[in-house]
């Protein structure tokens, strides 16, 4: 049963699944048990009727001088009609009597084997069995022996079984089809039932994602089925010591970047110094390890300011290109580069307004240095898109832009596009980038946001 749960994580699933699985169990029993209470209620009443008949045939046969005889009129007249499918058979130790139906047909005989007594009639045997009939393919026969006059005598009725069987058939089919249909039908209703009773946590789910993002959330139990009250409210205090211990780690990181700037401005001074002046080696090594110092911390001071924010307003994707639009028209007036787009109005981005500007204008300022006078910019459906019809960047490059992680390295051939400053803001967004070849002959670059950053 382990195993078995262990394939389906989906609580909403192991709950259907244990359902369907009850639904076939308890319809299996119930089909089961009246299936056989309806033959056995039907078999109970042929077995009454033929016991009636028997012991009506019983009272109307006589002994008389030696010999038995049997009043046919005072026995049913459906005996008397041929092949009716009702017959009787009463042997005695002289003679034996047919109903007129049977016309001296020989009913299968059988031996009393299980034996069953009737309380009122400690003489009286009775068994019942099915046989071949006159031209039936089965009759039921109830076998009654008796000692009537000191002398043992055997009474055997029968009845056609087929209009019977044809009845309890066609029960059989329309009992399975009702059943069947039952059972698709409450499969779709608790797949419905389901369904809609996990839907209620899907805001849960939202929520969390937005946590992600970094906004502010805050659960409110009472919103949910009474079942996760618990789980929400305990949830509501680990996501309240998240948020403290985050801001805490957040407040002594920027702290600590700020602290270190000061011993590294005097470090800075000290360089000055006219002491070093007569070691320009020494001097240039401590100049450079002291610049990628200061650049650690302000981009740690950039990237803090980036995963502190907390509420963010969707921006219109158009009003933050006019704005950069005549910036990098002048930084390349040269140039005299041609900006296609293709953006909406309509089209906002779930972005701060600097962290914004901070993405695109190293992604537009990339393709612009590179491109051969045009640069191709869309965005949507949260899906920004930056090309050029530059040279492009080889396989290798490609490779090497995507994995060479968070460091910039503009000195060597490619396409130096700041990538600790973009995929640090995209990390903190929870956006994706990807690089690859523009069919305008350069470079393409895709940032793809999610419905909520």
């Amino acid at each position: 049963m382990k195993r078995f749960f262990a394939r389906y994580h989906s609580l909403e699933k192991q709950l259907f699944s244990l359902l369907v699985i009850a639904l076939l169990i308890v319809f299996s029993a119930f089909w089961w048990f009246l299936q056989s209470a309806m033959h056995s209620i039907t078999e109970d009443y042929l077995l009454t009727r033929l016991s009636h008949d028997a012991d009506n045939i019983e009272r109307n046969l006589t002994y008389e001088s030696g010999e038995w005889s049997l009043n046919l009129e005072g026995i049913s007249a459906i005996y008397s009609s041929l092949y009716s499918g009702h017959y009787f058979v009463v042997i005695t130790p002289q003679q034996r009597f047919y109903s007129p139906s049977l016309d001296k047909y020989p009913l299968y005989a059988k031996r009393l084997g299980i034996q069953s007594y009737n309380l009122d009639m400690d003489a009286k045997k009775t068994v019942h069995y099915e046989a071949p009939g006159p031209v039936e393919e089965l009759v039921l026969i109830y076998r009654v022996e008796l000692n009537k006059q000191g002398q043992p005598i055997q009474i055997y009725v029968a009845e056609d079984l087929s209009l019977i069987q044809n009845m309890l058939v066609k029960f059989d089919v329309f009992f399975s089809v009702l059943t069947l249909l039952t059972l698709v039908s409450l499969y779709f209703l608790l797949r419905w039932l389901l369904q809609r009773t996990f839907r209620q946590l899907r805001p849960l789910e939202e929520e969390l994602r937005a946590f992600q993002l970094g906004h502010k959330i805050n659960l409110t139990p009472e919103s949910y089925p009474l079942e996760v009250r618990s789980l929400i409210e305990g949830l509501n205090l680990a996501l309240a010591q998240s948020s403290l211990q985050f801001e805490k780690s957040r407040q002594l990181n920027g702290n600590l970047s700020h602290s270190l700037k000061t011993p590294l401005n005097l470090i800075f001074q000290l360089i000055d110094a006219p002491e070093l002046q007569a070691f320009p080696k020494l001097k240039a090594q401590l100049q450079s390890q002291s610049n990628a110092i200061l650049n650690l911390i302000e981009r740690e001071l950039k990237m803090d300011r980036i995963a502190s924010h907390q509420s963010i307003v969707a921006i219109p994707f158009i009003t933050l290109w006019q704005d950069l639009q005549s910036t990098f028209e002048q930084l390349y007036r040269d140039k005299n580069i041609q900006f296609i787009t293709d953006i909406s109005e309509c089209d906002l981005l779930n972005m701060e307004k600097e962290d914004a500007f901070e993405l695109l204008g190293n992604l537009i300022d990339n393709a612009c240095k590179w491109c051969d006078g045009q640069v191709y910019i869309s965005f949507k459906d949260n899906r920004l898109v930056i090309e050029d019809n530059g040279v492009g960047a080889t396989d290798a490059q490609l490779k090497y832009l995507e994995d060479r992680g968070y460091r910039t390295d503009e000195t060597k051939p490619g396409h130096g596009i700041g990538l600790s400053i973009v995929k640090g803001i995209v990390a903190a967004y929870q956006a994706k980038l990807s690089f690859s070849r523009s069919e305008h002959g350069g470079l393409k670059v895709t940032v793809h946001f999610s419905e909520r950053s």
